[in-house]
C-alpha cells in the first residue's frame, strides 16, 4: 500500500509538472506578440524608459456658490471643481489599452523581473486621469491625452495655444466650428449640416518641443464628439499608428443622429485627415 501512495503523490506532482510547464511554455510564446504590441502602442503615445508615464486629463466645470441644484431643482451650496459626468466613461477605454491579460496575470515578482532584466515595457503602467486644472499653467509636463475642448480643459487650451495644432474649434456667431489653421487647407472650416443632430470633433496629435512630449487633443464640439474622439482614439490606433507613424496628425470626425441614437458616439465619420 504504501507504494500505491508514492505512486499517487508522484502521479500528482508530475501533473502540476506538466502544468506549469506547459504554463511557462505558453507565457514564452506569447511573450514576443506582446512585447510588439506595447512597443508599438507606447511609441504612438510617446512613452519610453526614461517617461514611462501617460496622464490623461479631463474637462473641469467649476460651480460658484448657489449655482448648483439636486435632482428635483433645489439649490445647493456645492462649489468647487466638478468632472462632467459624461467624460468619467472615456476612462475604461482608455485604460483598457494598458491591460496585457498574459502579463496582469503573473506574479508581481515575475512582472517586475521582466521589466527590470528583459525590456521596461514588461512592467506595470498605467494612466493617471486626473481633472484638469483651474490655472493651465499648473498642468503637468509630459505625455498627454486630453478630453474636452480648450474652453472647459486648460490642458487643452494649453497645448492648443501652444503647440500650433492643425485644427481647433472656434465661436461663430451662436455656434462653433472647427478651422483648419495651417497647411494647403488653410482657412477651410467644418460645420454641423443644417437641420441635422451632428456633432463634430478633433482627434490630434502634438509635439510639444520644450518638453520633448507627445500630446493627444479628443475634442468635440458636444459631449458624443468629445466621447466619440476618445473612443476612435482607443479603437484605432493600431491604424492611425500605421498610418502616421509617429509622426503629427489631425482627423476631423462627424458623429451623426447624437440625440436619438445612444451608440452615436461609436460611428465616426472621418470628414479628413491631415499630416505634418
Amino acid at each position: 500500500m504504501p507504494g500505491l501512495g508514492e505512486n499517487i503523490v508522484a502521479n500528482i506532482l508530475a501533473t502540476i509538472l506538466i502544468a506549469l510547464a506547459g504554463w511557462v511554455l505558453s507565457i514564452g510564446l506569447r511573450l514576443p506578440f506582446v512585447f510588439r504590441k506595447r512597443r508599438r502602442l507606447f511609441g504612438f503615445l510617446g512613452i519610453g524608459q526614461g517617461r514611462p508615464s501617460f496622464t490623461v486629463y479631463l474637462s473641469t466645470v467649476f460651480v460658484r456658490p448657489g449655482g448648483s441644484v439636486d435632482f428635483r431643482g433645489a439649490s445647493r451650496t456645492f462649489m468647487g471643481p466638478a468632472i462632467p459626468s459624461a467624460e468619467l466613461s472615456v476612462v475604461e477605454p482608455i485604460s483598457r489599452l494598458f491591460h496585457e491579460p498574459v502579463l496582469d496575470g503573473l506574479p508581481n515578482a515575475v512582472r517586475r523581473g521582466l521589466g527590470e532584466r528583459v525590456h521596461w515595457s514588461f512592467q506595470r503602467i498605467a494612466p493617471t486621469f486626473s481633472a484638469s486644472p483651474q490655472d493651465r499653467n499648473r498642468v503637468e509636463p509630459g505625455n498627454i491625452l486630453t478630453i474636452g475642448s480648450q474652453y472647459y480643459n486648460s490642458a487643452g487650451d494649453l497645448y492648443t495655444e501652444t503647440c500650433s495644432p492643425i485644427l481647433k474649434m472656434e465661436q461663430r456667431g451662436n455656434s462653433m466650428i472647427i478651422r483648419v489653421q495651417r497647411g494647403p487647407r488653410s482657412g477651410d472650416t467644418f460645420e454641423q449640416r443644417p437641420g441635422q443632430m451632428d456633432d463634430l470633433a478633433i482627434v490630434e496629435k502634438l509635439k510639444d518641443t520644450p518638453t520633448a512630449s507627445t500630446i493627444f487633443i479628443a475634442a468635440g464640439l458636444g459631449v458624443v464628439g468629445t466621447m466619440g474622439a476618445t473612443q476612435f482614439i482607443a479603437d484605432n490606433w493600431e491604424k492611425l499608428k500605421q498610418d502616421f507613424g509617429n509622426k503629427q496628425f489631425a482627423v476631423c470626425l462627424r458623429f451623426q443622429n447624437v440625440a436619438d441614437d445612444p451608440q452615436a458616439f461609436r460611428k465616426p465619420v472621418e470628414l479628413s485627415r491631415f499630416q505634418d
